[in-house]
């Protein structure tokens, strides 16, 4: 049986082999004995001297080893003494940290294991390494989640495969995945390496989350909206035309008259409404589809405030285009309608909340990288910070403003038409300053046709008619 490698206490024995030699030597050469036992003595006293001197300086040199790997400046005879101690303190030390790693790895599998939300962790080997119930459950049996499974079998289809290397790549990613009879919504974000801090997006962390019954209500709720808006334009046209042909046969009083201008105005707020329901439930639903064209920047500009010259003028508010000089005679590719019905909300709502007299409303265009981007900034009241977080949400209308007529859709169908057209819409203010709404679009140029003549460049004033 093969012998282990002798620890440090087998190297500090007492060197008793030696002593043996030392003293038999001495014994012998204190008597008077023959001349060759004589020698033999001290031949053995000699031996013995040197075994003793040799393991003098092994046990030192094990000494100088063992306090050479204690941390601490002061290596007396005192810290020896505390040596038995300090480590009987570090293994219990030791023991607590591996009991407490122990308990947080229950916890761990515990918290896994009734997770709702599917989660996998994936390795830089495109591995799996953790998964949970859950997960197993929404992928379906057909997805083979084990322990070491490849991630092509775990998320087969190829928009999956493409999300997760973005992932890989460090860009998170989010989708929604199809597996019968379930909707899930995937995410995919990139994870370090625990074994490897250095290794940035080594690893990819994957939750996948049940969304069939949100999608089934969401679609039951715009189906609800968009039948119920269009429903409801029957009977307020029949209502209009009866109010109308009351005032045009004279059959009501004058104190009538005023009521039936009330129920005019009210089918008008009514009327606006419903349409902007209607056109927010064929954003939602996709049902609306763009028609991109080639537009010659200026001359869209120049027709887009045109058609607000009235209602500026009514309010005494003036209208300015500012188009950066790199942008003119330019052409850009964009579906004309619904840029100026996102552009129209922007600068309708400019106009809205501007004071009366005076004021100025500045509709940007200049070129970014590879963005056209459009800033309405008006001089009104300004947006608390707490309304501008829900300026974009269906409905949603600041207290301060509730006295101005309006829907509160048209701002969450400007952010939904931003989103349909590949682009962006923010919003910076301060209360008292004004607001300033930024509409990212990405750039596209028309392709010129075969055999055009390049279009001449133009002044990039805008023609804009005074209020």
């Amino acid at each position: 049986m093969a012998k282990g490698k002798p620890d440090l206490s087998q190297r500090m024995t007492t060197p008793w082999v030696a002593f043996g030699l030392a003293v038999g030597g001495g014994a012998l050469l204190s008597r008077d004995l023959e001349p060759i036992l004589r020698v033999a003595g001290a031949f053995m006293a000699m031996t013995g001297a040197a075994l003793l001197a040799v393991r003098t300086w092994k046990s030192r040199q094990t000494m100088a080893q063992v306090l050479a790997a204690i941390p601490l400046e002061d290596k007396s005879e005192t810290l020896l003494r505390r040596l038995p101690k300090a480590w009987a303190a570090l293994e219990h030390e030791n023991l607590a940290l591996r009991t407490q790693a122990e308990a947080e790895d229950q916890i761990r599998r515990h918290i896994l294991l009734h997770l709702k939300a599917g989660v996998v962790l994936l390795g830089q080997d495109r591995k799996v390494r953790i998964f949970n119930p859950a997960a197993r459950s929404m992928l379906g049996g057909s997805s083979h989640l084990e322990e070491g499974g490849s991630m092509a079998a775990v998320f087969r289809e190829p928009e999956s495969l493409r999300r997760l290397e973005d992932a890989y790549r460090g860009t998170a990613a989010e989708w929604i995945l199809l597996r019968d009879p379930r909707t899930l919504q995937v995410r995919a974000l990139p994870f370090p390496d625990p074994f490897l801090p250095d290794a940035a997006h080594a690893w990819v962390l994957v939750t996948v989350d049940d969304v069939t019954r949100q999608e089934a209500l969401e679609t039951t709720r715009q189906k609800f909206i968009s039948n119920a808006s269009h429903e409801l334009k029957t009977p307020v046209t029949s209502i209009r035309i009866a109010v109308e042909n009351l005032q045009e046969g004279a059959m009501v009083s004058a104190e009538a008259d005023g009521n039936l201008k009330i129920i005019l105005r009210s089918l008008d707020r009514m009327t606006m409404l419903l349409d902007d329901i209607s056109e927010l439930s064929r954003i939602e639903t996709g049902a609306l589809r763009l028609v991109p064209a080639a537009l010659p920047l200026e001359a869209f500009l120049a027709d887009l405030l045109g058609n607000l010259q009235g209602q500026a003028a009514a309010r005494a508010v003036a209208l300015r285009a500012d188009l950066g000089p790199e942008l003119a005679g330019r052409m850009f590719q964009a579906d004309p309608l619904r840029l100026t019905q996102l552009l129209e909300n922007l600068l309708s709502n400019a106009i809205k909340f501007s004071p009366a007299g005076g004021a100025e409303v500045t509709l940007g265009v200049a070129l970014e990288g590879p963005w056209l981007v459009w800033t309405v900034a008006d001089q009104g009241p300004g947006i608390s910070a707490q309304d501008a977080k829900r300026v974009f949400e269906r409905f949603y209308r600041a207290p301060t403003v509730r006295a101005i007529p309006g829907t509160g859709l048209g701002l969450a169908i400007v952010k939904h038409l931003a989103l349909l057209m590949g682009g962006e819409v923010t919003l910076q203010s301060e209360p008292g300053h004004g607001a300033v709404f930024t509409f990212r679009l990405p750039w596209s140029e028309p392709r010129p046709e075969p055999g055009a003549t390049a279009a001449q460049p133009r002044s990039p004033e805008v023609p804009c008619p005074a209020p």
